[in-house]
């Protein structure tokens, strides 16, 4: 591909990099390259490259990629080599510091994803097309993603004899739980839990289906009774709808020991998928989800001295009753937002036609979760003394807004890029979405 044509493909792939990043993790994507080595690199003649020299060499390649992206103290996602008019290729993502703990526990996810958008590059960069970007790709390719690892399950559990029967079903599993997140029964929301076991004597049942057979099978025209049995459910207790993705065999656990997946339905079309114990994904209105973990009150500490620098040395039990505060907010899984500034007192006034301004009053986790159900924003100051809540922030406009979050986000951007100062003290604005995960402004 010549410089101009390959100038043009880079432009659609990073809006590509962009969007994806954007619907999952923020604003984290910085750039997108190529990196590329002549087979005389490694010392062979073209003619000689065979394709078991360029298995071995492309190792050698991605080795010598990350090394050097290493020594550059960057931080990257790199492709699988792949092979164009006789060199050795690799895309390079470069991103932002990002949130180590989130991505290691949706790693499974994560790696599905770089590989489903790394094989689309690839195939478009292979065939030479230039423009190849719509509004729909980043989209396409989560729900690849999100389909791919729930499809595992089906084919680690959907067997007979050790052989796979998913290839010989008609059988999309994650259309089926989706739209099941979405059924009511006598007007309730779907709740509940159903495990994914490879054989029926995995289980205890407190009902098993002597004519499973009957029952029909685990596919979106059977919705209304697989609806109607997680009533029989109880998350609390580890009670599920026993099934391998295709039968439906009745009520009860799965043994300890025994290989199981599950999913535990919850209100607002929201579900979780597990791989025993371990949380896979998460999904709310059809879009994943990532909850960060609570940050350590060690990071918060150090974090807020820096915002707060008066407080860092001799009087840390303001920094402990925000991490409190804060801490319970994220518990409450309710969205808000925690605007704490030094002039909080004299701010609060601006805001008096947009906000319920109260008597002073110090915060704590047990009172700023009363505070937390009325929509808009808490002020406190650094020593956490509330002035008002339910305010409407103002802000400055940048141009930089993130579309793939809401107006929590934005308005909460453009209010601390307008009160901000040159140091980034005096100010932090705390942002809680609804589905748990937060964000801070200025960044930790």
């Amino acid at each position: 591909m010549d410089v101009a044509n390959s100038t043009i493909f880079f432009a659609q792939a990073e809006k590509i990099c962009r969007e994806v990043f954007e619907r999952l993790s923020g604003n984290l994507f910085e750039s997108i390259e190529i990196k590329q080595f002549e087979s005389s690199y490694f010392g062979v003649d073209e003619a000689d490259f065979t394709k078991e020299q360029s298995a071995f060499f492309s190792i050698i390649a991605r080795d010598s990629v990350a090394e050097e992206m290493q020594t550059q103290n960057r931080n990257v996602v790199i492709s699988n080599s792949f092979f164009d008019e006789n060199k050795i290729n690799f895309f390079v993502i470069t991103y932002k510091n990002r949130d180590e703990k989130k991505y290691l526990k949706y790693q499974k996810f994560f790696e599905s994803l770089f590989s489903i958008l790394f094989d689309f590059l690839k195939e478009k960069w292979c065939e030479g097309t230039v423009y190849f970007y719509n509004g729909s790709i980043s989209t396409i390719i989560v729900r690849r993603a999100v389909d791919d690892l729930v499809t595992e399950i089906s084919k680690r559990c959907c067997k007979y004899n050790d052989v796979s029967l998913y290839e010989n079903i008609n059988l999309s599993l994650l259309n089926v739980i989706s739209d099941l997140s979405y059924q009511t029964y006598e007007k309730g929301e779907t709740q509940g839990m159903i495990y994914f076991t490879n054989d029926k004597s995995n289980a205890d049942y407190l009902f098993e289906f002597q004519n499973y057979e009957d029952y029909g099978f685990f596919l979106q025209d059977n919705l209304k009774l697989l609806r109607k049995l997680l009533e029989l459910t109880d998350v609390k207790s580890g009670i599920g709808i026993i099934s391998d993705t295709n039968r439906i065999y009745g009520i009860g656990s799965v043994k300890s020991g025994c290989f199981c997946h599950s999913v535990i339905f919850e209100d607002d079309h929201k579900w979780t998928l597990f791989d025993e114990e371990n949380e896979l994904l998460t999904m709310k209105n059809s879009s994943p989800v990532f909850v960060s973990n609570l940050m350590t009150k060690r990071d918060f500490v150090n974090y807020a001295s820096r915002i707060f620098p008066e407080k860092a040395d001799s009087e840390k039990d303001e920094i402990s009753t925000m991490y409190n505060i804060i801490k319970a907010l994220i518990k409450q899984k309710k969205g808000t937002i925690l605007v704490i500034m030094k002039d909080a007192e004299k701010h609060i006034h601006k805001y008096q036609d947009l906000s319920m301004i109260i008597k002073p009053v110090p915060l704590d986790e047990r009172n700023v979760e009363k505070l937390s159900s009325i929509d808009g924003a808490i002020i406190m100051d650094e020593n956490c003394v509330c002035y008002g809540f339910g305010v409407v922030l103002d802000g400055l406009d940048t141009g930089t807004g993130n579309r793939a979050r809401g107006s929590r986000y934005n308005s909460s951007e453009r209010f601390f890029n307008l009160y901000k100062n040159e140091e980034n003290t005096g100010l932090i604005v705390f942002i809680l979405s609804d589905d748990g995960n937060y964000n801070f402004f200025p960044e930790m």
